[in-house]
């Protein structure tokens, strides 16, 4: 796609969602504050958009410094721009406002995501320089998980330096503890009683709305399908867009009136009683980690 239609689709996308296109017509109606969204123990492996930007520009920074002491350049990385997608609730969870605003943030993404230009792509033909931004087999090191998993790093490089540096030495291997256990906690949930229920209810919902859907999780996939299908054609990404407008809204407007953020909550509490027993120090110290680094992020 140019830049010319990419700009005129996003410009398209966006009106759609300021003119709060729904199944009912209308912007959405004031009402009490949703609960928050829960996410597996209290989300301390997630980082909403404004903490993951400043954490990763001083994890750049950190690299960059390391990289100037063994003898080479490094230029910081951004991170790629126009990801809409990046805080979607692990379990689907949407509010109307989200829906009105941008629906699931497929559409917006795809057509506005950009990945940022390779500034070191010159010397990443250097293998010393390669080495030193990301190690050597000789200094890997594995780590055991949960659930039987294995996460592995390369001590001597200059990427782990500087998650030690700006994180602490034993942020590594806890928050990929921690994200091993919250996937098994997403998938317990998924499977639990309570959560079926409230997926059926959701189900006849959606019908009723003239958004059909047997699972959570269906519209996104009819959003992707369309997308694919509408390849560069501007009229085609007009009707994608309306239609994950109108899907998100019902999707939305069914969540709340199936209670599904508070039968996630209480099968999620349920889920993590078992699945986290024994990592309460663990968790305790992911969180410690998880604030000093936002705390230094922020004063860089």
């Amino acid at each position: 796609m140019t830049s010319r239609r990419r700009t005129a689709a996003v410009a398209l996308l966006l009106g759609l969602g300021a003119a709060g296109c729904s199944t009912s017509g209308g912007t959405a109606a004031p009402g009490p504050a949703p609960l928050p969204a829960p996410r597996p123990f209290q989300g301390v492996t997630h980082y909403p958009g404004p903490q993951l930007t400043a954490l990763h520009a001083a994890e750049e920074d950190l690299v960059a410094a390391c990289m100037k002491r063994r003898g080479f350049t490094y230029r910081p990385q951004p991170l790629p721009t126009g990801n809409h997608l990046a805080d979607t609730n692990p379990y689907g969870l949407l509010t109307v406002a989200q829906a009105v605003n941008d629906g699931y943030g497929i559409t917006s993404t795809t057509l506005s995501m950009r990945p940022p230009v390779d500034v070191n792509a010159a010397e990443a033909a250097d293998t010393r320089w390669k080495d030193a931004l990301l190690g050597t087999p000789a200094h890997r090191v594995n780590l055991a998980m949960p659930m039987k998993r294995e996460f592995f790093h390369q001590a001597d490089s200059c990427v782990s330096d500087a998650m030690s540096r700006l994180y602490g030495p034993e942020y590594y291997r806890l928050f990929n503890t921690f994200q091993v256990l919250g996937d098994a906690v997403v998938q317990r949930v998924r499977t639990d009683r309570r959560y079926l229920a409230a997926q059926d209810s959701w189900s006849a919902c959606m019908k009723d709305a003239g958004s059909p859907a047997k699972a959570f999780g269906d519209p996104q996939a009819t959003v992707d399908r369309r997308l694919r299908q509408a390849g560069q054609d501007q009229a085609e990404l007009h009707a994608v867009a309306g239609v994950e407008l109108k899907l998100s809204r019902a999707d939305a407007d069914c969540q709340a009136a199936t209670g599904l953020t508070a039968v996630v909550s209480a099968a999620q509490t349920d889920a993590e009683k078992t699945l986290g027993a024994g990592y309460a120090d663990e968790l305790a110290a992911l969180r410690t980690l998880r604030e000093k680094a936002l705390a230094t992020a922020a004063r860089s």
